[in-house]
């Protein structure tokens, strides 16, 4: 097969580009680009948020998988966004067998999307990934975060229902419902499960597309951990402001 005339040019030019450069010079520049995906490796929160009160933090485990879910406090009287959060699960000697600060790590599994004001939120990371022992307690810290819009557009979550699947666990299934002009993309939905006060279960799920046309739209939560006889809870915050209601 033929090369057109400038595929063969730029053939050319590539070749002569790459003559002209030293080892030296080749080993600096990949030693270089080295350095910044090692400096690009880690998810760091940065200060720690003064504001928020880590209240609950627990890490489960299953045959599924294992999960971590923290319950936090905003005690300041301005709404937060997008709050960078760290977890380092640890095993039952301390040893740290789990961080969520890996670069390129989902945002979601990084960031609380809504804190309000004098306010209480759960947020749960469902994809922990132990390694060297089993994950028996975890430790919380969350950064500075951006300023929550005053006006929020308003998610209706039905009350879940709680059923067993087979192949899949125990899962809770309901309806979210777009009250507001703004569409949401990727919208994440949090459930714990509480018995006798503690935290039992928890999961996550997500909606690609929550439309603004006032239909319900199904959500589907999987657990970690046994929600059996629990009282189930589950929330799902905004992720897009733009609008408000």
């Amino acid at each position: 097969m033929r090369l057109p005339a400038f595929l063969i040019a730029g053939a050319c030019l590539a070749l002569l580009v790459t003559g002209c450069e030293s080892t030296q010079s080749k080993s600096a520049r990949l030693e270089a680009n080295g350095a910044d995906l090692v400096k690009q490796k880690k998810f760091d929160v940065g200060t720690e948020n003064r504001q928020i009160d880590v209240v609950e933090k627990v890490a489960l485990t299953d045959s599924y998988g294992s999960a971590v879910a923290v319950v936090l406090k905003n005690n300041g009287t301005d709404g937060l966004s997008d709050a960078p959060i760290q977890i380092n699960v640890k095993d039952a000697k301390g040893k740290s067998v789990f961080k969520n600060d890996l670069a390129g790590t989902d945002t979601t599994l990084l960031h609380v999307p809504v804190i309000k004001p004098k306010s209480e939120v759960y947020w749960v990371h469902d994809q922990v990934l132990p390694t060297g022992g089993e994950p028996a307690r975890v430790d919380v810290t969350v950064g500075e975060a951006k300023p929550l819009p005053a006006d929020l557009p308003e998610l209706v979550v039905s009350k879940p229902e709680v059923r067993s699947d087979p192949a899949s666990g125990i899962e809770a299934s309901g309806t979210v419902t777009n009250k507001s002009s703004v569409e949401q993309t990727n919208l994440v939905l949090y459930a714990i499960a509480r018995k006798g006060g503690k935290i039992v279960a928890a999961g996550r799920g997500m909606i690609p597309k929550l439309k603004t046309d006032g239909k319900p739209t199904a959500y589907h939560i999987f657990f970690i951990g046994n929600p059996t006889g629990a009282d189930v809870s589950v929330v799902a915050p905004p992720v897009d402001f733009s609008g408000g209601s």
